[in-house]
């Protein structure tokens, strides 16, 4: 497939794209012809996508709003911003990375993908008696969304996943291979293609690259010979950076496009460092000896930059960007004789979320853990896991055809929600409505050719949305034409103001409190109200759930005593029911199921962490909740949510305290609605499976055995073993049809998708 993209310097063959990426290095005086049109293959796509890099932790986005320069220095990242495009207003669809990564890859909001927070994919419970409890949200991408690497296949691409994944559940399923990736890794992280990764070198097959922590201390392991020798510069070797490098080495080679997502597990914490040479380094640079005690060392109340193993890491990933701009300058593109890869390859930098500001992770000589500071986002506020600006604004950088040398993008607000469509234009597909994207296709605005991002139907974009409901830092946001709306939506856990309105920017794009230092909900009264109208309606039309009340919470808290009362539980085959009474109490208006699909010890993996909960909808009459339970399901949980907010299970669930938040919900249940009307429904769907099989003349002698032994199961006493091994090869049994009958391809018998489970 063939498409036009306009080119500097193409009527003489040259790209300032070509010039090298080195440390020292000025950037070359070109002089430029007129920009010309010339005929390209498709442009390839790589995207480097941060662990938590601040806004301000590459130089030249620092240099931008700060006098002097800053600690960090990033030569090869700011050599990239000066061959493209700056965006100085792009976001993160969310403050932790989970959910960011979720929505850069569905091209879709969490409140859509059902990606809220990290550690998801468990039943709803509070911290010890706290208030207020975070909603239930998944902690995986669902199978059945389409996601970049499928729609570009369409296209025609070759694709590759390396490094940090993060959107599937503790038991690391989907893979980036479930998802549609046709180089990565499965779940016992050993990646595909033996001729870029030999599955026996231990060197390569490192998962953590030099992200791998140390055994003891931060102080300790700085060059382990087996997994991290030192390389150039006495840099330790990265094996993210050499499989991806490899990778590209490969298909770089080949008659086809690719699209390659990077993804380094830097800067994350814990924080810490691999590399002896930088730390010495920036400690001398600021004026502080080489450390002797592992723990803090930067106070975490000190303005500025002043984390010199911080500054290593981030000092480690503008080395990974060089090796990866190397190779692209260094290999001829095969679909585009006389140039280099680099020439015809989009190149996105960016960030998952904003940068850490305090960590606590590493003990001290005596034992005590201290918190130090991480980077610095001033002048934005706060940092990760916050939705002021210093958790959601990221840099975001573009180099590729048709995008002009040195422009910096000071007005366009960008979400990595955008890349999506971005990334199906780049590869000449038209928009889809089927894939009901929350993004804009940026690619005019990267190329200079418009200044507001527009959705498929060409409707300009005014406006984003954010919602993060969790923990102590729960707030939807919406942000139009330089003004920012926060609602708190946790007011009893969160420390802020019910609403706050900021004006970040000017009407003319300058700016004017991006440090959100002025609550202006007072001074504008409308303005408030009409975000608050708008931003309410978008909750209510994507059912954004926001924290439920704690019934059993230590502080005392209106309508806490008119909770209704649960009376009774049960099931009928495949019904599982609760009843409540509500005299004199509140009304019940919202109800759903929790479920689990390996709980109890037998269908787990590994470990009690693995367990993990789905949610599905229940019925609400008078005095009664009901449900079909779920195929395979081994515990259920009724949520019922009255009146006033709070949230009432079916029966006593043990707070995060009691049993930690990745512990073993299922080992305190009294019912549970344990394994029988799960596997009853198992039973269900595996006899509709045979006779559509029988149908087709299938052999079915593996599948009647286990619905015949199933059936002989549920007419025993409910114990755990019997049933779990039922409940296993039932489901092994009827997805060995898969592609035969729709039942094969049924969710609930591919969530885990694990042998032992």
């Amino acid at each position: 497939m063939k498409n036009t993209f306009y080119s500097i310097c193409a009527v003489v063959g040259l790209s300032v794209a070509t010039a090298p990426v080195l440390a020292n290095a000025k950037p070359p005086v070109v002089s430029l012809p007129a920009v010309s049109v010339v005929e390209r293959s498709q442009p390839n796509i790589v995207h480097i996508l941060v662990d938590d890099l601040g806004w301000q932790d590459v130089a030249c986005y620092y240099d931008a709003l700060h006098a002097e320069p800053g600690l960090y220095e990033t030569p090869n990242i700011d050599r990239v911003a000066e061959r493209g495009i700056r965006f100085m207003q792009a976001y993160s669809p969310s403050p932790t990375c989970s959910p960011s990564r979720a929505a850069y890859l569905s091209g879709q909001f969490g409140v859509k993908n059902g990606v809220y927070h990290v550690k998801g994919s468990r039943v709803p419970r509070a911290w010890g008696e706290r208030p207020e409890l975070t909603p239930y949200y998944s902690a995986r991408l669902d199978p059945s969304k389409t996601i970049i690497p499928q729609e570009l296949k369409k296209a025609g691409y070759t694709t590759a996943h390396v490094g940090k994944w993060h959107v599937c559940g503790e038991n690391m399923v989907p893979t980036p291979l479930q998802l549609g990736f046709d180089f990565s890794y499965g779940r016992d992280h050993v990646y595909n293609d033996p001729e870029i990764v030999d599955p026996k070198d231990k060197k390569i097959n490192n998962k953590e690259g030099i992200f791998s922590q140390p055994r003891n201390n931060r102080l300790t392991d700085f060059d382990n010979p087996l997994f991290l020798p030192l390389i150039d510069d006495e840099r330790p070797y990265d094996s993210l950076t050499d499989i991806s490098l490899r990778w590209l080495n490969k298909v770089g080679r080949q008659d086809q496009p690719f699209f390659l997502n990077f993804c380094p597990k830097l800067v994350h914490g814990p924080i810490m460092t691999r590399d002896r040479k930088r730390l010495a380094y920036y400690c001398e640079k600021l004026g502080i000896d080489f450390p002797t005690d592992s723990g803090s060392i930067a106070d975490p109340d000190a303005p500025g930059q002043n984390n010199p193993y911080y500054a290593s890491m981030v000092d480690s990933v503008d080395w990974m960007v060089s090796k990866v701009v190397q190779t692209l300058e260094s290999i001829d593109d095969p679909r585009n004789p006389g140039h280099k890869l680099i020439d015809n390859t989009y190149l996105i930098i960016s960030s998952d979320n904003g940068g850490s500001q305090r960590l606590a992770t590493w003990a001290s000589a005596d034992g005590k853990r201290r918190f130090e500071k991480v980077t610095d986002n001033a002048p934005l506020r706060e940092g990760k896991s916050w939705m002021y600006e210093g958790g959601v604004k990221i840099p975001f950088i573009v180099i590729g055809p048709g995008v002009q040398p040195g422009s910096v993008n000071e007005t366009t607000p960008v979400t990595l929600l955008d890349l999506f469509p971005t990334f199906m234009a780049m590869g000449g597909m038209q928009p889809d409505p089927a894939l009901d994207l929350d993004g804009c296709n940026i690619l005019p605005v990267i190329q200079g050719q418009a200044s507001e991002a527009k959705f498929a139907d060409g409707t300009a974009r005014d406006t984003l949305f954010f919602h993060h409901p969790a923990d102590d830092k729960s707030f939807s946001v919406i942000q139009r034409k330089g003004w920012k709306l926060m609602k708190n939506t946790g007011p009893r856990l969160t420390e802020a103001p019910d609403l706050q309105l900021f004006k970040l920017y000017n009407e003319d794009g300058t700016r004017n409190d991006i440090g959100e230092a002025n609550n202006l909900v007072d001074q504008y009264p409308e303005m408030t109200q009409q975000l608050l109208g708008d931003l309410t309606t978008w909750m209510a039309g994507n059912d954004a759930r926001v924290p439920y009340l704690n019934p059993d919470s230590g502080e005392a808290l209106e309508g806490q005593q008119d909770v209704p009362v649960v009376t009774a539980l049960g099931s009928e085959h495949t019904q599982i029911w609760a009843t409540f009474d509500t005299t004199g109490k509140s009304k019940v208006v919202d109800a759903f199921l929790v479920y689990s699909l390996n709980g109890g010890t037998e269908l787990k993996y590994r470990a009690p962490r693995l367990e993990e909960w789905d949610r599905a909808p229940a019925k609400l009459t008078d005095g009664r909740v009901e449900a079909i339970a779920p195929p395979g399901m081994t515990h259920g949980v009724f949520c019922l949510i009255d009146a006033n907010n709070y949230l009432v299970y079916s029966e006593p669930v043990p707070p995060v305290g009691k049993v930690r938040i990745d512990g073993a919900v299922t080992l305190e249940l009294t019912d549970g609605f344990a394994y029988k009307p799960g596997l009853l429904s198992l039973i269900k769907v595996g006899h509709e499976a045979r006779g559509k099989l029988m149908q087709q003349g299938v052999d079915v002698t593996v599948l009647t055995q286990a619905l015949k032994d199933a059936r002989a199961v549920v007419k025993q006493p409910v114990e755990e073993q019997p049933y779990a091994v039922a409940i296993r090869n039932l489901r092994h049994a009827i997805r060995a049809f898969d592609g035969k009958v729709s039942e094969a391809g049924l969710k609930d018998l591919n969530a885990l998708n694990l042998g032992k489970w």
